[in-house]
């Protein structure tokens, strides 16, 4: 059993940006992608874990962009799980995609494991293969921040009707779409000009089909850009901070 897996892709239209290069949602995408697909070499991939009545659960991510790569570029991309205890409820899993030996970015989830019942569950009866080599790496050493900014309605930027397109098979908001959301803070411009360095999100609480979301946009002075996804009942669904290069 290999402990980091990888795949190879091509920078085809879709990933990519007004500028032809590959788009900062395109990187969530594609890190989203492999961890899917690792999940079931592994065997707790959806469809075993549904059979469970199990679910796993984005709580936080972060993506670092350090290069850009452009249309029809072959990259690489590498995942595998963080090491963690058999008692842990919150675990991580890491990422790059790489251009030849170069690594133009990288990126750190936190999952959790959502049981028959509603309540998170330990690693370690997840049915996740008791053998696997975990690496000693982690993409991100750093650790993921921590999120309690407050907006006013000086910051209202947006609001935000959930569409069907939006919804996965947890029947809720996917992780990418509330990606998505966010970086429509931005005009085509700005996400095409390369000067995003970094963006990183914590899930609060699931959307779902026609919720009316409003969406909050505050920059701050040390080049950051703090963004909040709230629901109609008030609570947060998300809050997000996206760093430009300086």
């Amino acid at each position: 059993m290999e402990s980091i897996f990888e795949k190879r892709l091509t920078v085809t239209p879709d990933y990519c940006d007004a500028s032809g290069a590959l788009s900062p949602l395109a990187a969530f995408t594609i890190f989203q992608g492999i961890a899917a697909q690792h999940a079931e070499v592994l065997g707790v991939g959806s469809s075993a874990m549904a059979k469970k009545g199990e679910f796993w659960l984005t709580v936080h991510t972060r993506v670092d962009l350090f290069e850009r790569a452009y249309l029809m570029d072959e990259l690489t991309v590498r995942t595998w799980a963080e090491a963690c205890s058999e008692r842990d409820v919150r675990t991580y899993r890491s990422y790059t995609l790489s251009r030849g030996e170069a690594v133009i970015a990288r990126g750190k989830t936190e999952w959790a494991i959502l049981g028959p019942e509603q309540k998170i569950i330990r690693f370690g009866d997840s049915g996740f293969p008791k053998d696997y080599p975990f690496p000693a790496e982690t993409a991100i050493p750093e650790k993921l921040q921590r999120f309690h900014e407050k907006f006013e309605d000086a910051d209202l930027f947006s609001h935000y009707a959930v569409r069907p397109t939006d919804i996965d098979l947890g029947h809720h908001m996917n992780n990418v779409a509330y990606v998505r959301l966010l970086l429509d803070c931005f005009s085509a411009k700005e996400l095409a000009s390369g000067n995003i360095q970094s963006v990183e999100l914590h899930y609060s609480t699931p959307c779902f089909e026609g919720e009316a979301l409003t969406v909050y946009k505050k920059s701050l002075d040390d080049g950051t850009c703090r963004i909040g996804i709230v629901k109609p009942d008030g609570k947060t669904a998300s809050q997000a901070c996206v760093t430009f290069c300086k």
